[in-house]
């Protein structure tokens, strides 16, 4: 084996173990935003070290892979953020944890509950 194939499974495998990392994340977190964050990573990170180690392994396609690499970043999270809008629209049950601090409520009732919790610190 080459060290050119070495790196190639490297980075395969680098892609695949943030796959699996991220799958158990999204079957065990006990939140819907939290497993949308692990969705997040599967799509970005895990598919772009398999698509990378695919333009490494065929030089032909390097172009169509690095275009790929770079669509996934793009939709990616863009993806992850309008299903996680989507769950916080229809009230999906949440940990205290994860709405700890709500970026999505907006206007004065926000502004008076971020003053009284700063008064009680």
């Amino acid at each position: 084996m080459q060290t050119h194939e070495i790196i190639i499974l490297l980075v395969a495998s680098i892609g695949a173990l943030i796959m699996l990392i991220s799958s158990i994340g999204v079957l065990t977190l006990p939140d819907v935003f939290m497993r949308m964050h692990a969705f997040g990573k599967a799509g970005t990170l895990g598919i772009s070290g398999l698509i990378l180690a695919a333009g490494m392994y065929y030089p032909e396609y390097r172009a169509r892979m690095v275009v790929l690499i770079l669509l996934f970043f793009i939709t990616g999270p863009i993806a992850s953020t309008a299903l996680s809008r989507a769950a916080y629209r229809v009230a999906s049950p949440s940990t205290k944890l994860a709405l700890e601090f709500n970026e999505m409520e907006s206007g004065p009732r926000r502004a008076r509950k971020t003053a009284k919790k700063k008064k009680s610190r």
